[in-house]
């Protein structure tokens, strides 16, 4: 198979190696395939019908909602200018950047531990749920996921005495990742903060204050080339839509220290998304076992994760605004490293008991991995499930039943998160909005959308179209039902 390579050995792979991270990078890509036609959710339906569908200066600049990554929104307006808006062409730069993720997630683990432990990272990678999710949900995740990784590798380099050449690439990188969303303060801090420890704790006090003027000169100069980026945005909706989510309420010293355990078990749902809870601290266990195990780079590993965490619990308390669970996604590669490192060691250790001889064992565990998690996945359908960002899975059977069944005068309504997956589908299989839809609107029939995935109820929905007159309308039959969604009819009460 393959010898364990020293710590930290970036040279050639050999032949065994590249075979199985050529087996792994396939079976991340075949996962991602299968879910990119997944039914469009609400906040990338909403990134391509207001923005990418818009003309580029309107895209680049209308921040009334947070949920449009600038960088993002603009790679998903070149490639449906090209492509079409099927939501594979909408996904596309989540896609690629999500498969992009998987090599440099190897890459690092290689830089930080050794090839045994990379194989396994870059198998859980592949499989992990939430980068599925993410890699194939047109949002701007990946993209930061992906900037993380690469300030991580730059930043090995630049620790690199008298090493220069890195600090340009470290600034653009920022720069992509904070043009994409406002949320890269916290990879971008935790990457800066971990090059400045690790250049005191290798090269002394003195290199330390060189790094802290590269980083200070490079985080100033990203700075500004971001605020040139988003001007058109802050002239459009002010600067507070941009530096102020509008959506996360600032809590008070104790209210945050209070929402902290919810927090974080919204962390361990989100992230680790379809993965039983004893697998998951199980993973969790050895992530632990990968950051402090012995070896030539454990005070290496030891310093990126407390820097990484330094950061991010420093940010958390400054802001006093947690933001939601998914900003959190860049951790997920990092913890797929650590994770490696404890169960490349787990397995040697348990082969010495055995007395097992014979080359690392490492990769047979990478791809046992990737792949029972693969079929894990595919089979319990977590990514399929998971109400992040917002979902009507049956968006396209309603919006055909609907475009099968209005007539003139009818109307719809559904309530967010649902009005927008379904709009998309009107529109793409029909030709028809709901916005159109409504405004020609006259004494037909009301078709109600319900879903109870995200705790809708007729009456809830019904509460919230305030524009229908609902005292004079009757339900008509039995609701057509979706599973879990329906579609209720109601029409004009006859007269007395």
């Amino acid at each position: 198979m393959i010898e364990s390579g020293a710590q930290g050995d970036v040279g050639v792979a050999p032949r065994g190696e590249r075979w199985v991270f050529g087996a792994l990078i396939a079976i991340g890509v075949a996962l991602r395939i299968a879910h990119l036609r997944q039914p469009m959710r609400h906040d990338e339906a909403y990134t391509f019908l207001h923005y990418a569908s818009a003309p580029l200066s309107t895209a680049l600049s209308d921040y009334t909602y947070p949920n449009n990554h600038l960088f993002h929104t603009l790679l998903v307006w070149l490639t449906t200018r090209v492509l079409g808006g099927s939501p594979e062409a909408i996904r596309l730069p989540a896609f690629v950047s999500g498969v992009l993720l998987l090599p440099a997630a190897y890459l690092l683990a290689r830089r930080f531990v050794d090839r045994g432990a990379a194989l396994i990272a870059l198998g859980l990678a592949a499989a992990w749920p939430a980068l599925v999710l993410y890699s194939t949900n047109a949002r701007g995740y990946s993209i930061i996921a992906l900037a993380f990784v690469a300030l991580l590798l730059l930043g090995e380099r630049a620790l690199a005495p008298g090493s220069r050449r890195p600090w340009p690439w470290i600034g653009l990188v920022i720069a992509i990742g904070a043009y994409t969303a406002p949320v890269m303060l916290y990879p971008a801090g935790s990457a800066l903060v971990w090059i400045t420890v690790e250049s005191r704790r290798v090269h002394g006090r003195s290199a330390m204050w060189r790094t802290v003027r590269w980083a200070s000169v490079t985080a100033v100069v990203a700075g500004i080339v971001v605020l040139l980026a988003y001007l058109p945005a802050i002239a459009h909706s002010g600067l507070d839509a941009v530096v102020a989510n509008k959506y996360v309420t600032p809590l008070t010293p104790g209210g945050l220290v209070a929402a902290l355990p919810e927090f974080a078990g919204d962390l361990a749902v989100s992230l680790g998304l379809g993965i039983p809870l004893p697998a998951l601290a199980a993973l969790a266990l050895a992530a632990a076992a990968g950051i402090v195990a012995p070896g030539p780079d454990r005070a290496r590993r030891i310093s990126l994760a407390a820097s990484v965490l330094g950061w991010c619990v420093l940010l958390l308390f400054v802001t006093r605004r947690p933001p939601p669970s998914r900003v959190w996604l860049f951790l997920v590669p990092l913890g797929c490293v650590y994770i490696g490192n404890g169960l490349a060691i787990g397995a040697r250790w348990v082969a010495r008991r055995a007395a097992l001889t014979g080359p690392d064992r490492s990769a047979l565990l990478a791809v046992a991995l990737a792949a029972g998690m693969c079929v894990w996945t595919l089979v319990t359908r977590p990514v399929f499930r998971s109400p992040e960002t917002g979902t009507l899975v049956d968006a396209p059977d309603i919006a055909r039943y609907l475009l099968a069944t209005l007539g003139p005068g009818d109307r719809v309504v559904a309530a967010s998160p649902c009005d927008v997956p379904l709009d998309y589908y009107l529109r793409r299989l029909g030709g028809r909005s709901l916005a159109g839809i409504d405004s020609a609107a006259g004494p037909g029939r009301v078709f109600v959308v319900v879903n109870p995935r995200h705790l809708q109820t007729l009456a809830s929905v019904q509460a919230a179209a305030r524009n229908v007159s609902w005292s004079g309308l009757q339900q008509e039959g039995e609701p057509v039902m979706f599973a879990p969604a329906s579609v209720h009819t109601f029409r004009l009460a006859p007269a007395r």
